[in-house]
């Protein structure tokens, strides 16, 4: 019974042992830290994503947030000869000036003393904080071999309008909300009797102070009419406080 209880000991041990390593290899980037992300394909261009611009920023979170919720993966990470091309390869520019590199990682099989390394489906290569580190990440990879050609370049037109709408309907509003300008959405619009020229506006924002504060976001519900003889005129404000990541995140179009 000693034997067993001393062999259950050293499996939880090692087991524990095994996460602590993967734990200490699973990259931590923060957005905030980031400059920009540069992608260059083999075989297909060349794109920047900026931190300072505003739409751009977004697919800056979501490249992030994969790179940090990635799993470690066994496997090759040095390829021991240059035959094999570097068919994409990103590179993550910090704020101080460190530089992390992520690349398609490979599988390698050795025959007839022939090696032969083929990519492998969703996984990659991350290089930075003088380590090099194997990650399974499929959204991470398939961003990275195509997904970055498709993002929109600037924000799509419906943000734009409902932007414009929000900013007319954002002068209207007591000082008291000033700080409610973050990802505005147009949520319901309606006509008035099918009237073309009188409408029932819903209109919500997120505060812009939780933006870099690492707190959750509040978020402002706005119902107003906007008439010809009457103009803009605000029904009701309620704050919703504390709103969830998810919400927020759905808030800001990065996420369905």
């Amino acid at each position: 019974m000693r034997k067993l209880v001393i062999l259950i000991m050293l499996i939880v041990g090692l087991f524990s042992q095994k996460q602590l390593v993967n734990a200490n290899m699973q990259p931590k980037l923060k957005k905030e830290d980031v400059l920009f992300v540069q992608v260059n394909r083999l075989y297909g261009g060349t794109r920047s994503f900026k931190e300072n611009d505003g739409y751009e920023e977004a697919i800056i979170s979501k490249v992030v947030n994969w790179i940090n919720t990635a799993s470690p993966s066994e496997g090759v990470i040095e390829l021991e000869s240059n035959k094999t091309p570097v068919i994409s390869i990103m590179k993550i520019k910090m704020k101080n000036g460190d530089v992390a590199v992520i690349e398609p990682a490979y599988n390698c099989v050795s025959e007839n003393q022939v090696k032969t390394c083929t990519i492998a489906d969703g996984e990659v290569i991350f290089t930075g904080n003088n380590k090099k580190v194997r990650l399974e990440s499929f959204e991470l990879y398939d961003w990275l071999l195509v997904g970055w050609k498709y993002e929109s370049i600037g924000a799509p037109k419906d943000e734009l309008l409902e932007e414009t709408l929000y900013t007319k309907y954002y002068s209207y509003l007591d000082k008291t909300y000033s700080d409610f300008v973050l990802c505005p959405k147009i949520d319901k619009i309606e006509r008035i009797n099918g009237d073309t020229r009188r409408h029932i506006v819903h209109v919500s924002a997120l505060n812009y102070s939780a933006h870099h504060g690492g707190a959750l976001f509040d978020r402002i519900h706005i119902a107003l009419t906007d008439t010809p003889e009457n103009g803009v005129k605000i029904n009701k404000v309620t704050i919703q406080n504390g709103i969830s990541e998810k919400e927020s995140r759905m808030q800001c179009r990065r996420e369905s």
